[in-house]
């Protein structure tokens, strides 16, 4: 496998710096820490070429917080100079990763995303009987940060983008264990860090590639002809309920090497006629295509709280209207149109 050099250079430049800055700035710059660094943005793209040339740079702290949509969620933002870090870094490692992703793999990557995935997913359960669906248990925290950079390293091989790898790693960690390595003494105590912060596109970008492995496995060593990932929820259609066992078998196994474990409640083999849930949706054998029903219960809910809010002039109605027309734009990738008009006239 060729491992890539000389790189640093090229993510640390000016120009860089500069490209990213306007990436992580896109659809942010009304929020008052975007705003803040418009008016010193060359000052702050010197420093942080300075400090990255200098081996000064270090990762600030996040803000913490917590979001309940779909699920409980802790979320860490990072200050505004340290996203222009993980933007610059991503800018010049995804392209050396992206032809390294199999072709099914639809999360956090150019011109891909729920609806493509949902489509491929739905392509699937048209031409196979079976479906076992499966999802990692608390994947983002889950990730072991020193097997992660094994993967990191395994493609580049430059020592200085390692370390700013190694730094944005290690400004986060949602667990840390000690161990002891086999036939090591008292002294020889390691940490294992594990964890990415939801929220970073560095976390975004990393998780595929923790990923990218089990994916090559499933493909090429199950051969498995229909498997579909996003994030971490995945599915793996066959033609034999018997086969697709031994498989989820293997895939449990080869999931425990990475230090991941699939969720018990999560984890289903049925008939594709009943139907495969998958990126909000409900993909039929027959073609069907429904929306997840708590989707459609949280869209409901957040439509009558807008309207109540709006009558009372708390909400503005062409913010109302931009909400509502996103919903639609979603769920119109599902046969929803009936859906779509109770709702509404509700």
């Amino acid at each position: 496998m060729k491992r890539h050099k000389h790189l640093f250079e090229q993510m640390a430049s000016l120009e860089n710096l500069l490209a990213a800055s306007h990436s992580a700035l896109h659809g942010k710059r009304m929020k008052p820490a975007a705003a803040r660094y418009v008016l010193e943005m060359e000052k702050e793209v010197i420093a942080l070429h300075e400090e990255l040339n200098t081996g000064r740079y270090r990762h600030g702290p996040y803000h913490y917080f917590m979001i309940h949509e779909p699920k409980l969620r802790r979320v860490a933002a990072a200050c505004f100079r340290d996203r222009v870090v993980h933007h610059a870094l991503v800018r010049v490692l995804e392209p050396l990763f992206e032809p390294r992703f199999i072709e099914g793999s639809f999360a956090c990557r150019p011109g891909r995303g729920t609806h493509a995935g949902m489509r491929r997913a739905a392509e699937y359960a048209q031409r196979f009987p079976y479906a076992l669906k499966c999802d990692v248990k608390k994947y983002f925290p889950s990730i072991h940060q020193g097997i992660l950079m094994k993967q990191v390293s395994r493609v580049i091989g430059d020592a200085r983008v390692l370390a700013v790898v190694g730094e944005v790693l290690g400004s986060h960690a949602d667990s840390v264990r000690r161990v002891w390595p086999e036939g090591g003494g008292l002294f020889d105590m390691q940490e294992e860090r594990y964890g990415l912060p939801i929220g970073n596109l560095t976390s975004q970008f990393l998780a595929n590639v923790y990923l990218n492995e089990f994916d090559h496995f499933v493909k090429h060593e199950l051969r498995v002809k229909g498997y579909v990932r996003y994030v971490d929820d995945f599915i793996l259609f066959g033609h034999d309920r018997t086969a697709l066992r031994a498989q989820g078998r293997a895939v449990r196994e080869k999931l425990q090497e990475l230090r991941l474990t699939i969720h018990p409640d999560k984890y289903h083999l049925g008939p594709t006629r009943c139907g495969v849930d998958f990126t909000g949706f409900i993909v039929f054998a027959d073609g069907r295509i429904r929306l997840r029903k708590a989707n459609v219960r949280r869209f409901t809910l957040r439509y009558h709280q807008m309207l109540h809010e709006a009558k009372r002039r708390r909400l503005d109605w062409p913010e109302v209207t931009q909400r509502v027309r996103s919903w639609i734009a979603h769920a119109t990738h599902a046969h929803s149109h009936r859906l779509r008009g109770d709702i509404l006239r509700g």
